[in-house]
């Protein structure tokens, strides 16, 4: 965990943070940023879902990087669209696995888990054994649906893999080197899920939006609905459930860690109020797991001001 002093230092704090969400700094000034990630530090997006309009800390970097369980949103929506499981049917996760050779393991021993339940409480165990008949080509395909291989506004793209003679199970956990999702595209995928599928040209304030398309993904009810109960329960029971423990903004979420060099990074993401969705945020942490970093500093932005 960051100390006191770097915990203040990486804060924005309620004044800068509300002077940020009505003077943005513009998306094509974040990526331009020449400042190295420095460690400990937490980067904060939201959007307005109904304008697409994208709200940050000024001069903050668009950092990338493994999204690790993150990706499972992706994982899921490809594994339920295309039938390749039930999403009622259960794994028994002890809390490990082997997996093509690889030992696979949990935070805790999940038991029985069905494919909410697994987004839920980010079971690895569940993924990596469900996703074993999923092939690179498809798990990729849904992630071009989610925009990992394409830019939002004018921040471009983060590492996007080309096929390879290998598993997909290190992508399906968001693993592999070979993709590094930036933080507007992760905060694009929850707004996807949040409106199943439909969400406005994301752009700062001085960008004009008019007839830029949209982004639009095209999912049957069904997988849209156990993406959107998976975060939900997330937040209520999971992963998550230190974000919002008193259900006053109503989150869904996913978190996700993932190694960074010997010591971690992580993520949260998600949107709000998930009974009629008005925002999606995403928060990136350069050091610590989303337990430690993640989720603590994503309530401390969140419950900083009242959302319109």
């Amino acid at each position: 965990m960051t100390s006191d002093s770097e915990s203040s230092n990486n804060s924005i704090g309620r004044r800068d943070f509300l002077k940020s969400m009505f003077g943005l700094g513009g998306l094509l000034e974040a990526s331009e940023a020449s400042a190295k990630p420095a460690p400990g530090r937490t980067i904060f997006f939201w959007t307005d879902l109904k304008t697409g309009q994208v709200g940050f800390p000024t001069g903050f970097m668009v950092e990338a990087g493994l999204p690790g369980s993150v990706m499972k949103i992706v994982s899921s929506a490809a594994l339920i669209e295309e039938r390749l499981v039930n999403p009622n049917d259960t794994v028994d996760c002890m809390g490990h696995s082997t997996i093509q050779g690889r030992k696979i393991n949990c935070l805790a021993a999940h038991g029985k888990v069905d494919a909410v339940h697994a987004i839920a409480q980010s079971c690895n165990v569940y993924f990596a054994t469900v996703s074993k008949q999923m092939s690179q080509a498809l798990l990729f395909e849904y992630a071009r649906k989610f925009g990992f291989d394409s830019a939002v506004g004018s921040v471009k793209s983060g590492l996007f893999p080309k096929p390879e003679k290998s598993s997909a199970w290190p992508y399906v956990l968001g693993l592999s080197p070979n993709l590094h999702p930036n933080g507007l595209q992760l905060l694009r995928m929850s707004a996807l899920v949040a409106n199943r599928g439909d969400v406005p040209y994301l752009h700062s304030a001085e960008e004009n939006a008019q007839g830029k398309p949209r982004s639009k993904v095209e999912l049957s009810d069904l997988t849209w609905g156990r993406l959107q109960q998976g975060m939900e329960l997330a937040v209520r029971e999971g992963t998550a459930k230190k974000l919002d423990p008193n259900h006053k903004l109503h989150i869904a979420a996913k978190t996700g860690t993932a190694p960074h060099g010997n010591k971690f990074q992580s993520w949260v993401t998600g949107y709000f109020p998930c009974e009629a969705p008005r925002h999606a945020f995403c928060l990136g942490a350069t050091s610590g797991t989303s337990s430690e970093v993640a989720v603590p500093k994503a309530k401390e932005f969140l419950f900083a001001t009242e959302w319109p």
